[in-house]
């Protein structure tokens, strides 16, 4: 899932707006993610000491209150239906998984954890490399393969055809010029192409199939994804690089019945650019081919900077 370029287009100043409403007048209730009227836009804004007056009539500014209430009525509309749709329970993320294993898979080792108790596959993928399946965190009958992630890494290998990339980076990404350091980034991230020196793709996975609550934990998983696209922001500034940031999230029962609130920040983070796309549960099957070849027309710009490399830099 991309940004819809009609939100993305939208000035940094839009997004203040959005935030600021959303706090006050709330993301969803009773499971219902909020579509805000202009009259709720209004009286937001009256009760938070400002104008909508001075937003309507000031010659600068490049949206509407009407703007924001279609881009409420938009974010509402993309949760309850397309993000909906796509999200899995633990046993639809575990038929999709079968289902790629069987069609791009040849058989699996199994790695023990140092008590001897299986906790990844190593799979070995047609005509791509070795893809890892890691286990959840879970215990007991909880504990199985993190599907998305397992799905993910075989996808992105077939498609790779051959290519080797990071699927679990154990250090941060750093970007060079003539072999010096000139960025990095804050976190490890879970996975990089090609590699973690000079990549021009990160991506993260965040599945909870089996959590019964929505804790802290997957809620400051959202703020650092905000970090993660502003220290992107700040690479491409100053690397003139470009940097694919993806966010790949599941769990129909920890997004849509717990964190819709959460789900409105995610659209936002897509929107304004902190990411540069959402991946949502079993739309990982369509888009992983889509991605795999951004990244490698990616990779031939990033080695020949002469090559047009598209739409401009998107700074924070």
């Amino acid at each position: 899932m991309k940004a819809n370029d009609r939100w993305s287009a939208m000035p940094q100043e839009f997004w203040h707006y959005v935030r600021a409403l959303s706090e006050h007048l709330g993301y969803s209730k009773k499971k219902i993610v909020l579509q805000h009227s202009i009259s709720d836009i209004r009286r937001g804004l009256n009760n938070l000491g400002l104008s909508a007056e001075a937003l309507e009539c000031n010659s600068k500014a490049r949206f509407s209150t009407n703007d924001l209430a279609e881009y409420f009525k938009f974010r509402a509309e993309i949760i309850e239906g397309f993000i909906a749709d796509h999200l899995q329970t633990a046993a639809e993320a575990k038929k999709m998984f079968e289902t790629v294993v069987d069609a791009y898979t040849d058989g699996y080792t199994c790695r023990a954890n140092k008590d001897g108790e299986e906790n990844s596959r190593l799979y070995a993928v047609k005509g791509g490399v070795p893809a890892e399946a890691p286990f959840n965190k879970q215990k007991g009958a909880k504990r199985d393969i993190d599907f998305l992630t397992a799905t993910s890494n075989i996808l992105i290998s077939h498609h790779l055809k051959g290519r080797q990339f990071d699927q679990d980076p154990r250090r941060l990404p750093v970007f060079t010029e003539d072999g010096v350091i000139v960025g990095s980034m804050s976190r490890r991230m879970d996975g990089a192409f090609p590699t973690c020196t000079n990549p021009v793709a990160l991506w993260e996975f965040k599945c909870y199939y089996y959590t019964t609550t929505f804790g802290s934990k997957i809620s400051d998983a959202i703020y650092i994804a905000d970090l993660d696209g502003f220290e992107r922001a700040i690479i491409e500034r100053e690397t003139k690089s470009k940097l694919s940031l993806t966010l790949f999230i599941d769990a129909y029962s920890t997004w849509i019945e717990q964190g819709k609130s959460y789900l409105c920040r995610i659209v936002d983070l897509l929107h304004r650019g902190a990411i540069t796309e959402l991946v949502v549960g079993s739309e990982i099957v369509d888009a992983a081919p889509r991605l795999v070849t951004e990244w490698l027309k990616a990779e031939v710009v990033s080695a020949d900077p002469s090559e047009p490399s598209g739409a401009p830099i998107d700074t924070l």
